[in-house]
C-alpha cells in the first residue's frame, strides 16, 4: 500500500487539507508549532484562501488548535488527550462491533470489512508506518459502517484523524499482533455473536491504551 497523496482532481482546499494533515502526522509540522497562513501559502505555492479553508477542518479533526487573533498551532498530544480518545473509542467501537454482528446475523455482508482487513495485512507486510496507520483506521471505520448506525458513523468521523495520527506515533506497538486481533474480531462479527463481538472490541481497544501512553511519554 502506498502512502496517500493529495488528489490532483480535488479542490485546492482539499489538497491543502491532505497535505497539511499528512505533514502533521509525519512530524513535518511538529506538535505545538504555529502554522501561519502566509508562510504556508509561500511554502506550498498557493494563495492563503485554500489554506484558510483547510484549517477549520484540521481543527475539527483534532490536528490543530486555534485562538482568536492568533495563529493555529499543531495540537500537542498529552496523556489526557490519549485517555480521552481511548474512552471515546471504547464507547463508539464496542457498540459498533455489537451492532455490526447483529447486522450480519440479519443478512448484512462483511465483504467491505474483510477487504479492509486484507489491506491492513498488506500494509503491515510493507512496513510503511503511515500506510499501516491509515489501513488500521480504515478497518475500524468499516466496522462502524457495517453497524448501519448513521449517527454512530458521524461521531466516528470526528475521531478518525486522531486515530491515524496516534497509530502512526505509536507504530512500534506490535502491528502484527494487532492484525491478529483484527482477524479474531472479524471472525466473531461474521458469526453474528453480538455480545462476544462487543467484548472482544472493548478488550482490543483497551489493550492499546497503556502501551500508547508509555510510548508517547517516552518520546516526550
Amino acid at each position: 500500500m502506498t502512502e496517500p497523496q493529495p488528489g490532483l482532481g480535488e479542490p485546492l482546499s482539499a489538497q491543502m487539507y491532505q497535505t497539511l494533515r499528512r505533514g502533521i502526522i509525519l512530524g513535518e509540522y511538529p506538535q505545538g508549532s504555529p502554522l501561519k497562513e502566509a508562510r504556508l501559502a509561500d511554502e506550498l505555492a498557493v494563495s492563503r484562501i485554500p489554506i484558510r479553508a483547510a484549517i477549520p477542518r484540521l481543527e475539527n479533526e483534532g490536528f490543530l488548535t486555534t485562538a482568536p487573533r492568533r495563529s493555529a498551532r499543531v495540537t500537542t498530544w498529552t496523556g489526557r488527550a490519549v485517555n480521552e480518545l481511548f474512552d471515546v473509542r471504547l464507547s463508539i467501537e464496542s457498540l459498533a462491533a455489537r451492532q455490526a454482528a447483529t447486522a450480519v446475523r440479519q443478512g448484512a455482508s462483511t465483504d467491505a470489512l474483510t477487504a479492509s482487513l486484507d489491506l491492513a495485512h498488506a500494509a503491515v507486510a510493507s512496513g510503511e508506518r503511515l500506510a499501516i496507520a491509515e489501513a488500521h483506521t480504515t478497518y475500524h471505520e468499516r466496522i462502524v459502517e457495517l453497524a448501519g448506525n448513521e449517527l454512530l458513523a458521524s461521531i466516528m468521523r470526528g475521531v478518525l484523524g486522531r486515530m491515524t495520527w496516534l497509530f502512526y506515533l505509536t507504530a512500534e506497538r506490535d502491528p502484527a499482533g494487532q492484525s491478529h486481533e483484527h482477524d479474531e474480531l472479524v471472525e466473531v462479527i461474521g458469526s453474528g455473536n453480538d455480545r462476544l463481538a462487543e467484548s472482544i472490541a472493548f478488550a482490543h481497544i483497551e489493550k492499546g491504551r497503556a502501551p500508547s501512553l508509555e510510548i508517547l511519554l517516552r518520546a516526550g
